[in-house]
């Protein structure tokens, strides 16, 4: 689903608001949602929780050259999805 799937998805729902108010809605959820994952975690109760998790560096060999590429460390994010979510919500059966 793109932005705009979801936009549109939210404009059948709630037709009083329009298109560029949903926009700015979704863009200022998204916003408060990185915050959130940045300071450590958001819980989102029904739904599941994201985390931010510091991945350490390490040794890769690259495919084609056979190079050894050391990478960096980095964020990345993790969600684990709530109990009481189905699973063909996020996609699986």
């Amino acid at each position: 689903m793109l932005k705009k799937d979801l936009v549109e998805e939210l404009r059948k729902k709630f037709p009083q608001f329009h298109k560029k108010d949903m926009e700015i809605f979704i863009d200022m959820l998204f916003d408060v949602l990185k915050q959130g994952i940045k300071s450590g975690r958001v819980e989102l109760r029904g739904f599941g929780v994201f985390t931010s998790k510091i991945k350490a560096s390490r040794q890769m060999q690259h495919p084609k050259t056979k190079r050894i590429i050391k990478t960096t460390a980095h964020h990345g994010v993790r969600f684990k999805p709530s109990f009481e979510v189905p699973l063909d919500v996020l996609g699986k059966k």
